[in-house]
């Protein structure tokens, strides 16, 4: 399984950040907002719960979550990338959360006391950061007995000729779009190939069964171009 950089990755998204969500609404025909939409179903009642969204970018789901509080609960969004913090900051100040905090930090090593969040989310985040394990143990380690992990990631479909469609788009397509309209082409090169060096779907759910979870399962989207994993940290 390949690393990443993470200092590269960290230059990449700065330096994209300005047209991250208007290429995630080109590269994915605005799929990305139904499947997080089809995932947050899944979730069940969020009201009166401590949440953490991970690597949150520029806060879409992390807005989300805070709606389905009820205002009752609390979320906060983490990433590392300052650049993409100020546009998730400069979001909240127009809308009229109250529950919302955005913090800078890294998912390898999480700024938070043990057992401090019901449930902690990552979208599109977790193949961005150099040691997978390490991050969902982490999420392990401050998620209460009883919390919930939800992760939302690129996959690998497997039915023959939509599988080489999709990775002809990934790999050609996809960073030509990056080139025109956001002008990063090696940035979009760059994603593309974490995407492809990323686990599968049952791959990742053995990742996070090493990490100490348990119920894992996952749903799969797009016909399999992405996959929700959800899992519990079981009861002491």
């Amino acid at each position: 399984m390949k690393k990443v950089n993470e200092a590269r990755v960290h230059e990449i998204f700065n330096s994209i950040s300005s047209d991250y969500d208007k290429m995630n609404a080109i590269i994915s025909f605005k799929q990305h907002d139904l499947w997080r939409l089809k995932t947050m179903e899944k979730m069940g009642d969020l009201t009166n719960l401590e949440i953490l969204d991970l690597c949150c970018g520029t806060g879409d789901w992390t807005f989300d979550l805070a709606e389905a509080t009820k205002s009752t609960g609390n979320v906060t969004g983490l990433d590392f990338s300052e650049n993409m913090l100020e546009i998730a900051q400069a979001k909240l100040e127009s809308k009229a959360y109250k529950n919302i905090a955005f913090v800078q930090g890294n998912a390898m090593a999480l700024p938070f006391e043990p057992e401090t969040f019901d449930v902690v989310t990552i979208g599109y985040g977790l193949r961005n950061t150099s040691d997978y394990l390490v991050v969902l143990r982490e999420i392990f380690r401050v998620l209460k007995p009883g919390g919930k992990v939800v992760c939302i990631e690129t996959s690998h479909p497997t039915l023959p000729v939509y599988k080489q469609l999709f990775e002809f788009y990934f790999k050609k397509i996809m960073p030509l779009l990056g080139k025109i309209f956001a002008k990063s082409l090696r940035e979009y090169q760059w994603l593309q190939k974490s995407a492809e060096n990323f686990p599968d779907a049952q791959a990742l759910s053995a990742l996070f069964s090493k990490a100490g979870f348990s119920e894992v399962s996952y749903q799969k989207h797009g016909g399999g171009v992405a996959a929700s994993h959800f899992a519990v940290k079981s009861e002491k």
